[in-house]
Order: C-alpha cells, then structure tokens, then sequence
C-alpha cells in the first residue's frame, strides 16, 4: 500500500518519517515540485520519494497536510480518484499562532469543504486533533496516546485507523465526517484534547 503526503511542513515531515521507519512506500509532495520536496525533507528521510502532487495523488492512501489556505489549489483538479482515501489532516486557521486567525465557514465544515473539492475519494478526518510534536510526544510507561479519526465509509477509516495503530497511536473512529468533523475542528469539543489510554487495552 502505497501513502502520498501533499504537504512538507511539520506534519507532513513526522507522518512521512514515521511511516517510512515502519516500511510504508511514501511518496511526498510540495507545490514546488519534487526538487523542493528533496531539499526540504534532508538526507534524513531517505526512504521517502519526492515525487509530483499528481504523482502522489495516485497513491491508496493521500495525506493532506497543507495549509488551509493552500487547500483549494492543491485540489483543484479534483483530487485523488477511484474512490482513493484522502486524509484530510488540514486545520482552519488563516494565521498561525500566536496570532492565529480562523477561517469563518459560516456553519460548514473544513473536512466537508475539502469532500466537495474531492469529490472522487473517500475524505477521512485524522492527525488535526494535536499539534505533531505532542502527538509523538514521549508517554508515561505503559499508555498509549488517543488519536480521532473519523468518516463516513468505514471501509476507508479502517486502513487510515489500522496507520493510526502502525504509528504507535490508540485510533478512536467517529462518524459521521460532517457530525465528527466539527467535533475535531479548531474549536470543537475534541480539537486539542490529549487521552491516554492503557496499552494492553489499545493493543
């Protein structure tokens, strides 16, 4: 199974890092193309394959880690088809903290935005809940971290939810992605909540 990740910021870098230790083909993309991608990403993620965003596009899997703003271009072809799963790992800011502003979506949601400009894959919410170095933060002995995921076919949350548990994380599935998206959205009831669970339970 191959993953794309559209994006090289921080969450692009870690997911990309992480994925490719546990033997996953990733495949890795910028808006500047695959030579940007190459210096961006360092001699330290070898593994990873700087590739095209169309390239990427085509993988099973497709993370969607850009900024916010970024998200309208980046899919503006459509995005990935075929019923191909995109991970919609995008928050809603405008600006970043400290001075962070939110995008109004006047009573939408950002993971059924990113839907509609994807029309063709099955859109899954995961990795927005918790800023990427808390995520993979180290851990009490004997705890897993808690990580949301969430969408409306179960056939496609359950490979993002079985990367989830790859990664060393506990996978919580929500549905549906308009109800659960909300819920995961900056602001909503689940954005920033760090849980802990037992490892032998989330095992």
């Amino acid at each position: 199974m191959k993953i794309g990740i559209i994006g090289t910021g921080a969450v692009g870098k870690t997911l990309a890092t992480k994925l490719a230790e546990r033997g996953y083909p990733v495949l890795v993309a910028n808006s500047r193309g695959p030579a940007a991608v190459a210096d961006s990403l360092g001699a330290s993620i070898a593994d990873v394959i700087p590739s095209s965003t169309s390239e990427v596009l085509g993988c099973d899997i497709v993370i969607l880690s850009v900024p916010w703003t970024k998200v309208p271009d980046v899919l503006s072809s459509g995005g990935p088809k075929d019923g191909r799963i995109l991970v919609d790992a995008t928050n809603i800011f405008l600006t970043y903290p400290p001075n962070a502003r939110l995008d109004d979506l006047k009573g939408d949601s950002g993971s059924e935005i990113v839907a509609r400009l994807a029309p063709e894959a099955r859109v899954v919410k995961a990795f927005n809940t918790l800023p990427i170095a808390a995520m993979f933060a180290p851990l009490p002995k004997g705890t897993k971290r808690v990580l949301f995921v969430a969408g409306d076919d179960a056939s496609a949350v359950a490979p993002v939810a079985a990367l989830i548990a790859d990664l060393g994380l506990h996978p919580v599935t929500l549905v549906s992605l308009p109800h659960a998206g909300r819920q995961m959205e900056l602001g909503g009831p689940l954005s920033a909540l760090e849980l802990l669970t037992p490892a032998e339970e989330a095992a």
